[in-house]
Formats: C-alpha cells, sequence, structure tokens
C-alpha cells in the first residue's frame, strides 16, 4: 500500500499537470488511465481485469474521469474568485456563447 500511496502523491501529480485548464477528451481520458492501470499492474502483480477493478475501487483510483472533472471545476472556481480572471471569462464566455 506505499507503493500506491506513492503513486498518488507523487506520479499522479505528474500526470495531471495542466489537466485543471484544459478540458480533455476520452482518448486522453483513456491514456491516463491506462497508465495508472499499468501502474497497478507492476505494483500487484499480474492480474484480470476484475481484480484490477476492485483494486481500483479500494484505492481510490476507479473514477480517473470524474477526478479529471473534478480539478478542472476547481482550478475554474479559482480563476472565477480572482477578479482579474473573471472579468476575462466573462467576456470569453460571453463570445463563446454569441459566436463573436
Amino acid at each position: 500500500m506505499i507503493s500506491v500511496e506513492l503513486l498518488k502523491s507523487h506520479c499522479l501529480p505528474f500526470l495531471f499537470f495542466a489537466v485543471d485548464a484544459m478540458s480533455l477528451s476520452s482518448t486522453n481520458i483513456r491514456i491516463l488511465e491506462n497508465s495508472i492501470n499499468r501502474a497497478l499492474l507492476r505494483i500487484f502483480g499480474s492480474c484480470d481485469k476484475s481484480s484490477l477493478d476492485y483494486i481500483k475501487i479500494c484505492t481510490g483510483l476507479d473514477n480517473i474521469k470524474g477526478l479529471v472533472e473534478k480539478r478542472h471545476y476547481s482550478f475554474i472556481d479559482k480563476l472565477i474568485s480572482d477578479v482579474r480572471f473573471s472579468n476575462l471569462l466573462l467576456v470569453y464566455g460571453f463570445n463563446a456563447l454569441y459566436g463573436l
């Protein structure tokens, strides 16, 4: 379990670097999930898909898409709360909405 905690504390920040600021496609999320799956397979040894799914649930790494979305929304909330960027985001949103 120490290896899993090291994965969470050291490897995930590198994998998720700059994920906060951009929207990921399903292909990019699948690549992140594959990276985590390979790391867990190396930590726990070769196992089948059901065992890997169970390990991911037990370690809290089962919903990468949700984790990425949570980080993205948190980043946007921080930007909106900053006065300097909130006006810029409002103008961008207005232009995106009305196609200007």
